[in-house]
């Protein structure tokens, strides 16, 4: 089963204890089900599309923690438990994957962002947008600098920017 969050709005003001947002599921891709949260900290809402039987979203919960990775929380200080991914936190997790693109091409466009002894570093310049001006300017100051997110494809920058804050978790 392909499962895809799109359409994604979120509301950052109105996001108290969980994400405030909307979106689209769709099922191996077929539009499927309207999802949202009011962020309030309730779950989830969701409504079935068209023809779509609204046995679909157990069918969803079902597939997910028998398919997807587990997880684990503590919430008392002790040994993390091991939970398994439900429909919901798929939900959660795809909007906030949709929130690090976003954050990650915005600073892309305005600053350029490097590693330097294995940490995130970022170079901001007062512009708009970056141009090349100012990619040379960097390269000429920080010559040993290897690995800019600015430099690679969207998707590779994206992979080294989560294995960066997944690390720093």
């Amino acid at each position: 089963m392909k499962l895809e969050l799109k359409n994604i709005k979120h509301s950052v003001f109105a996001s108290k204890e969980t994400f405030c947002y909307q979106g689209v599921v769709y099922i191996d891709g077929k539009k499927s089900l309207y999802v949202s949260n009011d962020g309030c900290g309730a779950s989830d809402n969701l409504d079935t599309i068209g023809s779509i039987p609204y046995s679909i979203i157990e069918e969803l919960d079902n597939w997910c923690k028998k398919n997807l990775p587990k997880w684990k929380v503590s919430f008392d200080g002790s040994d993390a438990e091991e939970q398994d991914t439900d429909f919901e936190m798929w939900c959660h997790e795809e909007v906030n994957q949709f929130l690090i693109r976003k954050e990650l091409k915005n600073k892309l466009t305005k600053c350029v962002i490097f590693f330097k002894n294995g940490d995130l570093m970022e170079s901001r310049y007062k512009v708009k947008k970056l141009g090349g001006v100012h990619m040379n300017h960097f390269k000429i100051n920080h010559k040993n600098t290897k690995l800019i997110l600015n430099e690679m494809p969207f998707e590779d920058a994206l992979k080294h920017y989560n294995e960066f804050l997944e690390r720093t978790e």
